[in-house]
């Protein structure tokens, strides 16, 4: 069966930018639905009431665009390699906390959205009269579900989207359209007996493949989470002071990694230099002005006092049981 329309609005979207491009009808499976109230309902959404507030529109993408047909899903690569700096530290006033690599580089909703609104200036130009509306993490779309339809990847044990070319280390965003077009047929799971990232979370968040435990995940706990952390989980967060990544490092599929071609280390943060120390203490003025273009602004600045002062007590324990042991 001829796909040229198909083909050609996913070598526009490559063109435009993106690493990876598939197209999925806009309807969202029953069983994806129901997984996604099961996880609801046991509460492992956390504080993340957003999730619940807009279960429909994220079970239904005509809710976002009446009349939706199709999906146009697009992924980019954001792998950046981590600085051989950031160690454990030594628990004095130049340690350095660990940040989730896609918060290496300048904030990703700007870098999708501007792409988004290029390929959707550009379909329109293509197919007069297309309805259409972007969604980049900033609009309650099931991003991932769709991205499994559209075969960008498939669900990692970890609930990551696993794309044979990038890994894990990718973002996802969407055209929903009301074009009829062919959807693309989802991936097998390659993952098959490994759970080395189950058996690799810190906090057991992973407590069984495909499913995390958002309360848990360090994640979750550094950038979403508002409030106090629970205190049994303080030492479990190491040196990440926003986010984690080691569910993702210790997939074999991520040998594959290479660096992103859209973000960059000189276009991060320059809060991405500063020790622990000067996070723990850091005004909420000084937070936005190294913030800005930042992923790294989710968390707040009140947040990130949180965090760096948990790293901080955590390198200081290690500090004080490596001299106990010296000592023996």
């Amino acid at each position: 069966m001829a796909r040229e329309r198909e083909d050609l609005i996913k070598s526009i979207a490559l063109d435009t930018g993106f690493s990876l491009a598939g197209i999925a009808a806009a309807e969202i499976p029953r069983t994806a639905a129901a997984v996604f109230g099961e996880w609801l309902g046991a509460g492992n959404h956390g504080d993340m009431t957003y999730l619940e507030r807009h279960r429909g529109k994220r079970q239904d993408p005509a809710l976002l665009l009446e009349g939706a047909r199709s999906v146009i899903s697009v992924a980019l690569n954001y792998y950046l390699d981590r600085r051989e700096e950031w160690g454990p530290g030594d628990g004095g006033a130049d340690t350095r906390g660990t940040f989730s690599i896609y918060a290496l580089g300048q904030d990703y909703h700007d870098v999708f959205e501007e792409k988004l609104e290029r390929l959707q200036t550009r379909l329109t130009g293509l197919f007069p009269g297309m309805r259409s509306i972007a969604c980049a993490d900033t609009k309650p779309a099931s991003d991932r579900t769709l991205a499994l339809m559209a075969g960008i990847g498939w669900l990692g044990k970890n609930t990551s989207v696993i794309s044979p070319r990038y890994g894990s280390w990718i973002f996802l965003g969407e055209l929903i359209t009301d074009l009829e077009l062919a959807p693309d047929q989802p991936l097998e799971t390659l993952c098959g007996d490994c759970r080395l990232c189950i058996d690799a979370c810190p906090t057991g968040a992973l407590s069984e493949p495909f499913r995390v435990d958002s309360r848990k995940c360090i994640s979750y706990l550094t950038i979403e989470k508002r409030g106090e952390i629970p205190p049994d989980l303080h030492e479990k967060i190491g040196n990440h002071v926003f986010g984690c990544d080691t569910c993702q490092v210790v997939c074999p599929f991520n040998d594959c990694a290479r660096e992103s071609e859209v973000f960059s280390r000189a276009a991060g943060s320059v809060l991405l230099e500063k020790t622990v120390d000067e996070l723990a203490g850091i005004s909420d003025e000084r937070f936005r002005d190294m913030t800005e273009n930042s992923a790294i602004r989710r968390c707040r600045a009140d947040g990130m006092r949180r965090n760096a002062r948990i790293v901080l007590t955590n390198a200081t324990r290690r500090k004080a049981e490596s001299a106990e042991k010296r000592k023996r």
